[in-house]
């Protein structure tokens, strides 16, 4: 481990706010991340990455040039939850307030922690996170995420605003009921009171699964567009297909779908539903891309359902090390 924590980081002199960033073989993207968040005013009182067993020079990297950074090397591939489980932990044990969760392909613009602060300050208790609008890095004119929703008859959370140019239509800030993990600022006590992330995902619906549960204490996240975020999709979950999805995406959202319905979906009518339409849409997809000759994907598609309905995996079980951390696949 690494730890120079630099108390000059933090001017606002108030709340104490801790960056977590899991990273797995990011190290393209680690410069640019870490430059975002060291350069934000007010800025974090520290900045934690947890490395998940990167082989490309990761830490070395951090060592090297971040010298404020803390490195917490996990020594394997955790996964997207264990891995900000492991640095949330060590966030709260060293004292913050608030914990800023940012994936390693996204960059924070100017601004965006001191917005993301006040969104919890401003709303108080009746919010449990903040978040910002995120766009497409390579494309900044086109939302890839401004705040969300849960569909529970489909069984999932949907990112409000997905593909749209960015004209304004989402610049006013609101309570919502779920936001990505890709940029979430959470309150200290949240985990406390309801607990960290399922790692039994490894990656995808944690998060979602996670904001289920903070929902149901009748608090809210509080979007604050003022915020913006680049965000690189899918930059570290291996390159993705024709669709622009991973084949570590595919198969993870496939098998921790039937999860997540399970445990989160209320009612047993809206729980059948959710898992008819899984079961059906996926049957569905399976063909299509068996008819557009990608056989590969069918087969991720099959067995992520039989992992999640008949074998009930959970962790690492796609046979690559993509994992370390995810951006959200758009999956219907």
């Amino acid at each position: 481990m690494h730890a120079v924590p630099d108390p000059s980081l933090n001017d606002h002199h108030f709340a104490r706010v801790a960056v977590v960033i899991v990273n797995w073989n990011g190290e393209h993207f680690l410069d640019a991340c870490l430059a975002s968040v060291l350069e934000q005013r007010p800025g974090p009182d520290r900045v934690i990455v947890v490395d998940n067993g990167s082989s490309d020079g990761s830490v070395p990297l951090l060592h090297a040039r971040w010298p404020r950074v803390e490195v917490l090397e996990a020594g394997a591939n955790l996964g997207f939850a264990a891995g900000n489980n492991l640095g949330i932990r060590h966030a709260l044990a060293a004292g913050a307030d608030y914990v800023l969760l940012l994936n390693n392909d996204a960059q924070l613009l100017p601004g965006a922690l001191g917005e993301l602060i006040g969104g919890l300050e401003e709303e108080g208790a009746r919010v449990w996170a903040s978040a910002p609008k995120i766009l497409y890095r390579g494309s900044p004119g086109i939302i890839w995420s401004a705040g969300g929703r849960f569909d529970w008859w489909r069984g999932l959370s949907i990112h409000r605003g997905w593909g749209e140019r960015d004209r304004g239509q989402y610049d006013q800030p609101e309570l919502m009921g779920f936001a990505s993990a890709c940029c979430l600022l959470i309150r200290a006590r949240v985990f406390s009171e309801v607990g960290f992330f399922d790692d039994g995902y490894f990656m995808y619906f944690e998060d979602s699964e996670f904001a289920a549960r903070a929902a149901r204490t009748g608090a809210r996240v509080a979007y604050r567009p003022a915020a913006r975020v680049l965000h690189d999709v899918q930059g570290s979950s291996e390159a993705g297909d024709d669709d622009g999805a991973s084949p570590a995406a595919v198969y993870y959202f496939t098998r921790n779908r039937p999860r997540f319905i399970s445990r989160n979906v209320r009612g047993p009518l809206r729980r059948f539903v959710a898992h008819a339409y899984v079961v059906g849409t996926r049957f569905v997809r399976m063909t299509q891309v068996a008819l557009a000759g990608r056989a590969g994907e069918a087969r991720l598609l099959g067995r992520g359902l039989l992992d999640g309905y008949l074998r009930h995996r959970t962790g690492q079980t796609y046979p690559s090390e993509a994992g370390g951390s995810r951006s959200s696949t758009r999956v219907s």
